[in-house]
């Protein structure tokens, strides 16, 4: 019998600005900064979920373009779970960003992209990195 290999399933914003800045969120437990997401939930769509996860963090009222789907990355979550994660590119149309989950992320900044692995990131940021620089001139 064959054993099925069972991965968490994320989604999650890149979200970039003008100054070619990405928003990231600093995770307190993980001690790295990672891009607006979450789990999945049964019967969502993956851009629903996507966005529904960036306003539960970052804010109700901020407003962000169509997401585009980016890129879907295969990881080892710091805790050692497999994950999948499908990153969705957008911009902030309007709003004011704030954390509103505290206990969890401290902050949230933006990041020049062409520069971001001097920081601690995420593990699928790490893989997408190259992916996202060259996209992101």
């Amino acid at each position: 019998m064959k054993k099925i290999e069972k991965k968490l399933v994320l989604v999650s914003c890149i979200v970039v600005n003008d100054k070619k800045e990405i928003l990231l969120l600093y995770r307190r437990d993980h001690k790295h900064y990672e891009t607006p997401g979450g789990k999945l939930q049964l019967q969502e769509k993956l851009e629903e979920a996507a966005e529904r996860e960036f306003q539960e963090e970052l804010g109700k009222n901020v407003k962000i373009e169509s997401l585009k789907l980016f890129s879907k990355v295969e990881f080892i979550i710091p805790d050692g779970r497999k994950a999948i994660a499908y990153k969705f590119i957008t911009k902030i149309i309007s709003g004011k960003l704030e954390i509103r989950e505290p206990a969890i992320f401290s902050k949230f900044k933006w990041f020049p992209i062409q520069n971001l692995e001097k920081y601690p990131i995420s593990p699928d940021l790490k893989i997408i990195l190259p992916k996202l620089k060259e996209s992101i001139k």
